[in-house]
């Protein structure tokens, strides 16, 4: 009876080994194969990033060389425009989809002074008016301060003199290193123009929200000049306080069948001026020096994403384009 017990217990004993051997092996094989599942995963989503990434810098491509083969991008009449108009694209692994927007038809802060470091009033003026004409538009929002103008020519400029615009009444004041040392994080005034828009966001008074309203009629390229051709609205309709609603809006129906081909031209339109032409002939032009645009590319590939957004700009007499600014994200 003992030799049986013990040769049961034997039997029972290997069965429980391998039993715990089959289990061991089973979870090594689940977990290798949750690994495995996971590393192709990884792989497959690197695949398609690349993919989308590729896919946006094709879009890139395109806007470079739809802007070097028209001689105005905007108004060219013998392509589709790409301008201002999100137009989507097929690729082998994905697609593109891609907006271009004029410069030169954005106001340009860093043209608040002038070369001899003193204020612009026209251009200052012309931001003051676009205020005004963004915060009629801004039901529910919070109200836009004059106070950022001075803040901007303080933030752009090389001194460290806060600025005071006495034909402001109120929100008259810059703010230079002093002010923004005091803040909760820190940081100094940085007296030089800016690089990019999204600075913007470091100068008193700019908030995500009030940048948000500005972002797309300003710019920090070109010579300052307007293309009256692709400025909005709302760009045309301050560039006077004489020039209504109406007018701005005459301007733009005008050129959609006949772009301008000279300033003269707007002379023209329905409800013009001597007194407002005299006052935006020398503010506006219809063929810039140095072409500006802005262009986002958006690559897709399954459920990954890429946008590159760039800054192109063209030299109009050589038609050569050079990128001055680019961002993956």
């Amino acid at each position: 009876m003992s030799s049986k017990r013990t040769k049961t217990e034997r039997r029972g004993f290997i069965v429980v080994v391998v039993l715990c051997m089959i289990i061991c092996m089973a979870v090594l094989l689940l977990g290798f194969n949750y690994q495995s599942r996971s590393n192709l995963r990884v792989v497959d989503n690197f695949r398609k990033s690349t993919n989308a990434l590729n896919s946006a810098r094709s879009g890139l491509n395109i806007a470079i060389a739809a802007i070097k083969d028209n001689d105005d991008t905007g108004t060219n009449k013998t392509s589709p425009s790409l301008l201002s108009e999100e137009n989507t694209f097929e690729i082998a692994d994905g697609s593109c989809s891609v907006t271009i927007t004029e410069e030169n038809a954005k106001l340009n802060i860093n043209l608040l002074k002038d070369k001899n470091g003193k204020p612009n009033r026209a251009r200052i003026d012309h931001l003051l008016r676009l205020i005004d004409l963004l915060n009629r538009d801004r039901a529910g929002h919070s109200h836009i301060g004059y106070g950022l103008v001075p803040a901007i020519i303080d933030w752009i400029d090389g001194d460290d003199e806060v600025t005071h615009l006495p034909f402001i009444k109120n929100e008259n004041s810059g703010a230079e290193s002093a002010y923004y040392g005091n803040l909760e994080t820190p940081y100094k005034c940085k007296n030089t123009p800016l690089e990019t828009i999204e600075e913007l966001l470091l100068v008193k008074e700019i908030t995500q929200d009030v940048f948000e309203s500005m972002r797309d009629y300003v710019t920090v390229y070109g010579d300052g000049k307007i293309n009256i051709n692709c400025a909005s609205k709302p760009i045309v309709e301050s560039l006077s306080e004489k020039m209504d609603s109406a007018l701005a809006r005459m301007i733009i129906e005008r050129r959609k069948y006949k772009p301008f081909d000279s300033i003269m031209e707007l002379r023209d339109v329905p409800g013009m001026t001597d007194g407002i032409y005299n006052t935006i002939k020398k503010m506006v032009t219809v063929s810039p020096a140095d072409e500006y645009y802005h262009v986002t590319a958006r690559g897709n590939a399954g459920h990954r994403n890429c946008t590159i957004a760039a800054i192109l700009r063209k030299n109009t007499k050589t038609k050569n384009v050079e990128v001055v600014f680019y961002k993956e994200s």
